[in-house]
């Protein structure tokens, strides 16, 4: 009686940890990290919770900065007004700052030590991603293996991270 009642509960709990459909299922990261099912559950959960605590905010500051635009577009000379309006918009973004702030650590209060080690090469990478362009785009370094736009060896053009190779002065 007790095992049909664990396993009813522990496929809702699977069904929880799994992204909805369309939802991006993070299996890089969650590899990388070695994420448990139910810290990725609470990490999106606290993303998803953020989003709708901060969608009036977000709304608020593209109303004014809507209404600056139009304003600046009809030739406003009110200094004052458009001066305030400026000030209510960097404030609204000082709120949305200060509420990712906190998610993010929120959202790494669900991992444990070894996982923010993990987490803080992958800070230090993300700086390194203007240089990793740049060298695509020189053709220092091959395209990532079965990334979007695999490219053969000396491809160019759309699609691709670097520059057409040229044949006797020709492409």
């Amino acid at each position: 009686m007790k095992t049909p009642l664990a396993l009813a509960l522990f496929a809702a709990a699977v069904s929880f940890a799994q992204p909805p459909s369309g939802a991006p299922a993070f299996t890089e990261l969650k590899t990388y990290l070695n994420l448990s099912d139910t810290q990725m559950t609470s990490i999106t959960a606290a993303n998803s919770a953020a989003r709708t605590a901060n969608r009036t905010l977000a709304d608020q500051a593209h109303t004014k900065q809507q209404a600056l635009q139009t304003a600046i577009a009809n030739g406003s000379t009110d200094a004052t007004g458009i001066g305030k309006t400026v000030l209510e918009i960097a404030a609204i973004r000082k709120q949305l700052d200060a509420a990712h702030t906190k998610l993010r650590e929120q959202a790494t209060s669900f991992l444990s030590a070894d996982q923010k080690t993990k987490l803080k090469a992958l800070e230090d990478a993300e700086k390194l991603r203007p240089a990793i362009g740049q060298a695509h785009a020189l053709e220092l370094l091959a395209p990532p293996a079965g990334g979007p736009g695999q490219r053969g060896p000396g491809a160019g053009g759309p699609g691709g991270s670097g520059p057409r190779h040229f044949r006797n002065g020709t492409e």
